[in-house]
């Protein structure tokens, strides 16, 4: 688990950093952006296609994990709003909610007590 939330803390901080550093020199126009590329019809659509099928599948089972709650459909709004700057904080504390059990973390309220 200490590898797990050490990666978790790494990679929020270098897309927290990656993110503030585009919002200051392009903008936060993104879903400008994120649309025109998907129109083209290239590698990037296609990255992004990808990609967002990922989310989806991501927020899906956060929704899930909750219980299909209103906690749980906010989290992943959130998730399917700001991507991993909210996935790598939530798994980071769902560590610690499991107090180190991958049974517990992967099936949050699921999980037999």
């Amino acid at each position: 688990m200490t590898l797990l939330r050490a990666f978790l803390i790494v990679s929020s901080l270098l897309i927290f950093s990656v993110s503030i550093y585009v919002i200051a020199t392009v903008g936060i126009n993104f879903p400008v952006v994120y649309l025109n590329d998907m129109l083209k019809l290239d590698w990037r659509s296609q990255f992004n296609t990808d990609l967002l099928i990922a989310l989806c599948l991501f927020a899906i089972w956060m929704i899930w994990r909750e219980g299909f709650t209103a906690k749980g459909f906010l989290l992943g709004f959130l998730f399917m709003l700001l991507g991993f700057m909210f996935g790598c904080p939530y798994l980071f504390f769902a560590t610690y909610k499991a107090n180190g059990d991958p049974k517990v973390l992967l099936l949050g309220v699921h999980a037999e007590k």
